[in-house]
């Protein structure tokens, strides 16, 4: 009986295609095109590659990615999903991309676009063999030195956006007796730190360094291997161990998913006072641009807070110091850290290991 009911399916399919018409297989055309032409917001037009269908812009500082729409142009006879003046959220565009797909005839085609503030930023702050903290929402580094250093005649090492104009220019000696405030002219727009260097040990409360301060991490969804041997010693963390996992890129076996990481608590718990302490800072080292998130708790997975900063295209595969600011109204004491050195949902991004150190608590200023 199976074969029989085979037999017929079969020979449905034969007379089907049988019956179709050259006229019919004519009407299937595959030369529409199908691009965009223009992607504007508020003025701002994108950069199209259209070999990668990618569309990037680059807003003024301060915009509210949330609620933009676009002005898009396609090719005659297209249609484009979203529409053209459709409001979207693009705030996560950079990790995850908003498709657009262009529809003519029988042919489409899709574009990621990606939308972010323009911004400048000094990544690296160094003086001698000291590494400054800087403070992104405040727009702040401060470096200490030992004591004795002759603060009048300092030459920093600095690395900063490409493409900016810094001011002081980097590789200048700098007299540091008093804060000195450092430009970045960059896309028409400026963008100031103000630099501080002091005598003394920098504060902060170290919670993981891999050496001499090494809890044992927790494994979240991934295979956390601590102390392990730091890849990169010739840049801004030259000491010898870290800690590490290999995150996977298409979420789907362990290490893949977007809050893959590792976890101080329970007997390697730690005591933060969010009113002695308002941020923390660590080490990530990673081959993709992303977030990283902190996971902060009190005892018993209470009172949660995510803290993400992002990790910048402009420094892959080396050390990036990040700062994360614990929310001002939070009252409660952090026992619990969870750290996912990408948070991101979508993967797509290449299976690599990736790396995290120097967890400190830094204290009000």
């Amino acid at each position: 009986m199976k074969k029989i009911i085979y037999s017929l399916a079969i020979a449905l399919m034969a007379f089907n295609f049988a019956a179709c018409t050259d006229v019919e297989r004519d009407t299937v055309d595959l030369n529409a095109e199908v691009d965009i032409l223009s992607f504007t917001i508020d003025g701002v037009e994108g950069t199209i590659d259209t070999a990668k269908q990618t569309i990037k812009l680059l807003m003024p500082p301060g915009t509210d990615l949330t609620d933009l729409a676009p002005s898009v142009s396609v090719s005659d006879g297209a249609i484009v999903t979203p529409a053209s003046g459709i409001s979207m959220d693009y705030s996560s565009s950079t990790t995850t991309p908003i498709e657009y797909r262009v529809y003519n005839k029988n042919v489409y085609t899709s574009y990621k676009v990606t939308v972010e503030e323009t911004r400048a930023k000094i990544t690296l702050f160094k003086v001698a063999n000291t590494v400054g903290d800087i403070d992104e929402a405040k727009r702040t580094i401060n470096v200490f030195v030992p004591a004795g250093t002759d603060l009048t005649a300092l030459t920093p090492v600095i690395e900063y956006t490409t493409g900016a104009i810094i001011s002081p220019a980097a590789g200048e000696m700098v007299d540091f007796t008093n804060p000195v405030v450092y430009t970045l002219n960059y896309a028409g727009f400026q963008f100031t730190y103000t630099v501080t260097v002091k005598h003394g040990a920098t504060p902060g409360l170290i919670l993981f360094n891999g050496e001499d301060i090494k809890p044992v991490w927790a494994n979240i969804a991934a295979t956390v291997e601590s102390p392990f041997a730091n890849p990169l010693t010739d840049g801004i963390n030259t000491t010898p161990y870290c800690a590490s996992i290999i995150r996977d890129g298409n979420d789907t076996d362990a290490g893949g998913k977007p809050w893959s990481g590792g976890a101080l608590w329970n007997s390697y718990k730690v005591n933060i006072n969010p009113a002695e302490y308002d941020r923390l800072s660590i080490m990530v080292l990673k081959e993709v641009a992303g977030d990283v998130q902190l996971e902060i708790q009190s005892d018993g997975e209470q009172n949660k807070d995510w803290l993400k900063v992002w990790y910048s295209e402009e420094q892959l595969g080396k050390w990036q110091k990040l700062i994360f600011k614990i929310p001002e109204n939070r009252t409660a004491v952090i026992n619990n850290i969870l750290i996912a050195p990408h948070i991101h949902d979508a993967g797509g991004f290449t299976t690599h290991r990736m790396y995290w150190d120097e967890l400190t608590a830094l204290p009000k200023e």
